[in-house]
């Protein structure tokens, strides 16, 4: 197997493990929503239990205007948090994969040179016999 082909097969894995993605796990957003929902219920609960006489519209309605763009923020956050972790873990394999490739090019690139070298030696020295067989005759 040639190097070149060695890099091929490695940069193939390299794509193929990058291709892979997890399926998505929205089990941490409705624990979010109900738990936002729960807290919502249970504090107009309490403003009913704690002020049974009044009148608890606004106050109500001043909880579940709050719980809303909470619940929204929170879920927000949740998002770009899964977001970055994702965009990171790519990054970091397209580094590593990176690294990995731009090695064996140097690999590859070294090993043309020697041959190169190699080959200038065999030249010389064919020049050097050529020149030494015209200068006996």
């Amino acid at each position: 197997m040639t190097p070149s082909e060695t890099n091929e097969i490695k940069s193939d894995a390299i794509t193929d493990r990058l291709a892979v993605m997890r399926a998505p796990n929205n089990t941490p957003y409705i624990i979010a929503v109900v738990c936002m929902i729960a807290l919502g219920v249970v504090g107009v609960i309490a403003i009913t239990l704690l002020r049974p006489t009044d009148d608890n519209t606004i106050l109500i309605g001043g909880l579940l205007g709050f719980i809303a763009p909470t619940t929204l923020s929170l879920l927000a956050f949740m998002k770009s948090q899964e977001t970055h972790l994702s965009v990171n873990s790519r990054l970091e394999e397209f580094m590593r994969a990176s690294a990995s490739n731009a090695r064996f090019q140097g690999i590859e690139e070294g090993r043309v040179r020697e041959s190169d070298s190699r080959a200038d030696i065999l030249k010389s020295k064919n020049e050097a016999a050529i020149d030494l067989a015209i200068a006996e005759k």
